[in-house]
């Protein structure tokens, strides 16, 4: 196993690194550059998946929606996603531009949650409690977006920091990569369009997010629970057979 995540982690290496120089031959918000990205993750996301089903998912526990879906949930999501439309990454781009970052989104979304919820923060949660595999495996989520440093917008690295606690928090709510990564991906997806005629400034932004993120985690009873065990089988981790029951 530590082989594999040895593999898992120099694909993550090599796909930032080319990632990283693709944004600096196009354009940060270049949309021709965007597009060579997303097929990039596209690649990416099949060597994970890869990965992934052969080594973490789960067949026997199903995703039951209908019990892990609370209705505190539901509004977690709603407000995560509002904050979304009103934070948006788009100005006046055309709506081409849209589409395609919209498409990045969601490959980006997909791409991560393999990757940083499925390999990382499974393995993470086999060795250490929950609490410590959420934080551990934020603070790689977050180091994995150091390029924003070199673009110098360190404001982006806090936002990222929230949003991987949501992200987080959501896999130990429901147990779900798949879940974790539609969410993930429709947020991303949001985040480049344009739908309501105003923008939420920088400081009002982050607070709002703050405050979402620390509503996710007080819904997040697994994270409380006295007797948390240092670990959670794979078994009971990965429900990602979607079923209604």
């Amino acid at each position: 196993m530590r082989r594999i995540i040895l593999y898992a982690a120099i694909l993550e290496i090599v796909y930032l690194t080319l990632s990283f120089f693709i944004a600096q031959s196009f354009g940060q918000w270049s949309y021709e550059g965007e597009l060579i990205r997303t097929l990039l993750r596209v690649i990416f996301i099949v060597f994970y998946g890869y990965y992934y089903q052969k080594y973490f998912y789960n067949e026997k526990q199903p995703f039951a929606a209908k019990a892990l879906i609370s209705p505190q949930l539901a509004a977690a999501l709603l407000l995560f996603f509002i904050f979304a439309l009103s934070y948006t990454n788009a100005e006046n781009e055309t709506v081409l531009w849209q589409i395609i970052f919209v498409i990045s989104g969601i490959t980006a979304g997909m791409r991560e949650e393999l990757f940083y919820r499925g390999i990382v923060q499974n393995t993470l949660q086999k060795k250490y409690n929950l609490k410590r595999a959420l934080v551990l495996t934020t603070l790689i989520f977050v180091l994995s977006h150091v390029q924003y440093i070199y673009y110098g917008q360190l404001t982006n690295l806090l936002f990222i920091s929230c949003a991987g606690i949501v992200f987080g928090s959501l896999f130990i709510i429901t147990g779900s990569v798949a879940f974790t990564a539609i969410i993930h991906g429709l947020y991303d997806a949001i985040l480049s369009v344009k739908l309501i005629p105003f923008k939420l400034s920088n400081d009002v932004a982050l607070t709002v997010l703050l405050l979402i993120t620390l509503f996710f985690l007080i819904i997040n009873k697994k994270l409380f629970k006295a007797n948390q065990s240092n670990s959670i089988p794979l078994s009971q981790s990965d429900e990602d057979d979607f079923s209604v029951q």
